[in-house]
Parts: structure tokens; sequence; C-alpha cells
């Protein structure tokens, strides 16, 4: 039996369109926490060490009271929602989480912690809702870059978009499975 034109094409279409959509891998966080703050060199160790306690207590706990410890003054900010300075992070913190236990690790799943020279990246997986199908969330990746200066994160990096409404909500809250 031969296949007409429109027919293969039909097929081929709908093989390429159940391969792309089942192409997608979604991220997942390592297993053990804790070997992503090694390192051979004791500065890159520390720096890690820095950014991952900080994540714990600040960005999920809330715990802003502990931001000179973890944040230089002149702290500068990259994410379009945040003003630069220690003192605007503290109110954006206050006005965007509630206060929380310090956890012993990162809630969001870790997918790697990366240090050279002054830069700690942090990859996790972040969650949203499929454009596609709103009862449904697909998972990403976020990342987070800081630049440690002194023993304290002077600058900041990531890939938010602008969005007004993220002062109103518990970014905690939208980026869980």
């Amino acid at each position: 039996m031969r296949l007409k034109p429109s027919l293969i094409g039909c097929a081929a279409l709908v093989t390429l369109v159940s391969s792309t959509l089942q192409s997608q891998v979604p991220p997942t966080g390592v297993a053990d926490q804790a070997a992503q703050l090694q390192s051979a060199d004791a500065k890159l160790a520390a720096n890690k060490r820095l950014v991952y306690d900080m994540w714990r207590a600040i960005i999920q706990g809330g715990h802003t009271e502990l931001a000179a410890k973890y944040f230089t003054a002149g702290y500068i900010q990259h994410n379009p929602n945040v003003a630069s300075g220690r003192d605007a992070l503290v109110k954006f913190m206050r006005e965007s989480r509630p206060l929380r236990p310090i956890q012993p690790s990162i809630t969001f799943p870790l997918v790697a912690m990366l240090a050279e020279r002054d830069l700690v990246v942090v990859a996790t997986v972040s969650y949203a809702p499929d454009p596609q199908d709103a009862s449904r969330r697909y998972a990403s990746t976020h990342f987070d870059m800081f630049r440690i200066e002194d023993g304290k994160i002077a600058e900041h990096w990531d890939n938010l978009p602008k969005n007004p409404a993220l002062l109103h909500t518990d970014p905690n809250a939208t980026n869980k499975p």
C-alpha cells in the first residue's frame, strides 16, 4: 500500500511534535547539598558557604536582622524588582516574605553551586504555570550569581523579569512544585 504524501507529512509532523513534547527533561536537585559546598580552594569553599547560609537565612527564612552579616552596605542589585543597597534589600525581604525558621538546607531543589574567583552561581529548580495548560506547572532552572567582597555579598544578578506584583507575593510559594 502506498501512502499519499499528505499522510506521510502528517505522520512526520505528529512524530516530530510528540518527540518535541517529550524531549524536555525537567531539572532536578542534587541529593547531597553539602557536597556542593566543597572546593579544593578554601576561599571558594568559604564563598559558597556564605551564599548558602545567606540563602537559608535571608531568602528562605526572611531573617533580615542578619543582613549585615551577609551583605555589604553598598550592595549592588541587578534584579529589576529590588533597589540596590542593603537597606533596600532588607525592606524588600520584609515586604515579600514571612519570617520562617532557618532550615538546615536550601528548600528549593538545588541543581548546582559553582564558585570562581569572587563569584558564586546558584542554580535552583523553579516552577511556573504552564502557559498551554493553566492546571499544570512546569520545571525550569533559575540562576543567581553573587559577587563576594571581603567576606560579604557585594553584588547580585539573576534572570527575573520586572514584576511589580512581586512585592505582594511570597516568592517561595510560587517556586514550589
